[in-house]
């Protein structure tokens, strides 16, 4: 019932067939309107493993620090490479010479449905008092991280596990109507995980990770998905927020691990490659590209069911998914290995 007829516009790698990485530019300072940012060779190969075994032990519980770190050797690995990656990237801390780091990890590929990041205890918090009467619904907001960041460190050879960014959505209601429920453009971003990649998109965007994933495009799904050996399925991450007034509700700041060895665990900036977006955005392609590659003749229209994660404040919508649709073709894009991809919905 929700069905909504989308064009779209697929990147000109995928329609070449994907035969090669596209070529990167070395790094530039990201502007104000990159809301979604891809480097590669961000972690250089000799830290990706030191990073993923820190990472392993990490477990899936949230922590927080303060940023600019004075004292390098009182704080673990995984804080001194996000430190140093949002250096690299200019971040610059508060009045009061902080800016909060909260950051968690995965090692696995699991399914995520489709949410925007939020300080979730204090949303847990105001669900809880909007239950009991004790707030109205609409003297509450969602508090959103300033930028959400995805470290790719060890990824197996049989994963296609893209992080899919919807930049201008913040919620799964906002995907279906625009103002006076008129069908809005939609912009989708599918990031390939990669080793040693990082990811930067604005805090309060839509993302979500499908596995399979084609996820979005299957009438179901059976069997259980596999999990080992590691350096096939498994997806190590490290993923990490940015916070600038307080860090959020209830997630532990640093405890002081002493290390010894400091070695670099980030590459310079200047040996980043910038995958996307690039500036002459070349790898966007439009109708009459499609139509003039000879593609003409895929005329077929998928139904695409994006899940969505959490109660219905969470999702501002009643359903637990959204059904739009695209081109049968756009589905590549998820199987995709290395090329970002820049897909517009109407």
């Amino acid at each position: 019932m929700y069905n909504v007829i989308a064009v779209v516009l697929a990147a000109s790698a995928f329609l070449l067939g994907f035969t090669a990485a596209l070529a990167g530019t070395h790094f530039t300072a990201p502007s104000q309107g990159d809301t979604v940012q891809v480097y590669d060779n961000v972690i250089p190969e000799s830290a990706r493993d030191i990073l993923h075994i820190a990472a392993s032990k990490s477990g899936l519980g949230h922590k927080a620090f303060t940023r600019p770190i004075s004292n390098p050797g009182q704080h673990p690995a995984i804080e001194r490479a996000l430190d140093a990656i949002l250096s690299e990237l200019g971040d610059e801390a508060d009045d009061n010479n902080k800016q909060y780091v909260e950051y968690w990890t995965r090692q696995e590929w699991r399914h995520i449905e489709a949410h925007a990041d939020v300080d979730e205890h204090l949303a847990k918090y105001h669900d809880k008092a909007i239950l009991n009467g004790e707030m109205d619904l609409n003297q509450v907001r969602y508090r959103y991280p300033k930028n959400g960041h995805v470290l790719y460190l060890k990824i197996g050879n049989q994963v296609r596990g893209p992080t899919c960014i919807f930049p201008d959505v913040q919620s799964g209601g906002d995907l279906l109507t625009g103002a006076d429920d008129q069908i809005k453009e939609t912009n989708l971003v599918t990031v390939p995980a990669v080793n040693g990649r990082l990811l930067r998109f604005e805090g309060n965007a839509l993302h979500s990770v499908p596995r399979p994933a084609d996820l979005w495009f299957l009438s179901f799904v059976r069997g259980a998905p596999e999990h080992a050996p590691e350096d096939e399925w498994g997806r190590s991450v490290i993923l990490f927020n940015t916070w600038m007034d307080e860090p959020p509700k209830d997630v532990p700041l640093h405890e002081t691990i002493p290390e010894d060895d400091l070695q670099s665990l980030v590459n310079d900036a200047n040996l980043w490659t910038k995958v996307f977006p690039k500036e002459d955005d070349d790898h966007v392609c439009n109708t009459e590209i499609i139509e003039e590659k000879g593609l003409e003749s895929d005329k077929a229209l998928s139904k695409v069911k994006i899940w969505l994660l959490g109660n219905d404040r969470r999702r501002n919508h009643q359903m637990r998914t959204v059904n739009l649709a695209a081109k049968s073709a756009v589905k590549e894009a998820f199987l995709e290995q290395h090329t970002v991809t820049n897909i517009s919905l109407h």
